[in-house]
């Protein structure tokens, strides 16, 4: 059999973060790693894509999917907590968990979650949006593909790919003219200038080749 990656798409209200990404419609929240204790409870680590606090605490705070979170790390524009989500999104977790389902890539924005997840094959994926259907999870597939083995995330990238290419956006280094120079990029990361070009070379590579069939 052959692993299954489909990229899904569904209302917030049925998972998790609804009223934060609601007071909060301009930020980007990304799930980095879901850890599951068991059927009922996820502890994952999110990204906020902002750098106030206060505003995003405030909003975790009154938001009835989170029982409790945690402050990790801070990346420039962005905050990294673990949060502790209620017994209210069960529904899909428990499905996930019964399937061996991973969750590879998670984005919240506005009232909707894309999500990215790995299946054992076929089969698991069709039950999975079966039980969804069952449920009342508006749950839209948008793209199925088999499982390339490596150790990578959305069109091949890898997390620091990923990371070092949306900074590079941020920052305007492809602007015309150029807003930050490579050593500025290399700095802010903590890299050498060397390692910086690398991750760029690699993830504009990976980038072509997953979204343009390159070769």
């Amino acid at each position: 059999m052959t692993g299954t990656i489909a990229e899904v798409t569904f209302p917030a209200d049925k998972f998790a973060l609804e009223q934060t990404l609601r007071s909060l419609d301009a930020t980007r929240f990304d799930i980095e790693q879901v850890v599951a204790y068991n059927q009922n409870r996820l502890m994952p680590f999110v990204w906020a894509g902002t750098s106030d606090r206060e505003t995003v605490e405030s909003a975790y705070l009154t938001d009835e999917s989170v029982s409790a979170f945690q402050f990790v790390a801070e990346f420039d524009t962005e905050c990294l907590y673990q949060l502790e989500w209620v017994a209210k999104i069960d529904s899909l977790v428990r499905i996930l968990v019964e399937e061996r389902g991973a969750i590879l890539t998670a984005t919240g924005k506005e009232d909707t979650w894309n999500l990215r997840i790995l299946f054992g094959d076929h089969d698991a994926l069709a039950r999975t949006y079966e039980h969804c259907e069952t449920q009342g999870i508006d749950l839209e597939v948008n793209t199925i593909q088999e499982f390339v083995h490596g150790r990578t995330g959305q069109f091949g990238l890898t997390q620091s790919q990923r990371r070092t290419l949306q900074l590079a956006h941020d920052r305007g280094y492809y602007s015309v003219p150029r807003e930050a120079s490579a050593k500025t990029l290399a700095g802010e990361l903590g890299v050498t200038h060397q390692s910086l070009s690398e991750r760029l070379r690699r993830g504009h590579e990976n980038l072509v080749k997953n979204t343009l069939g390159g070769r």
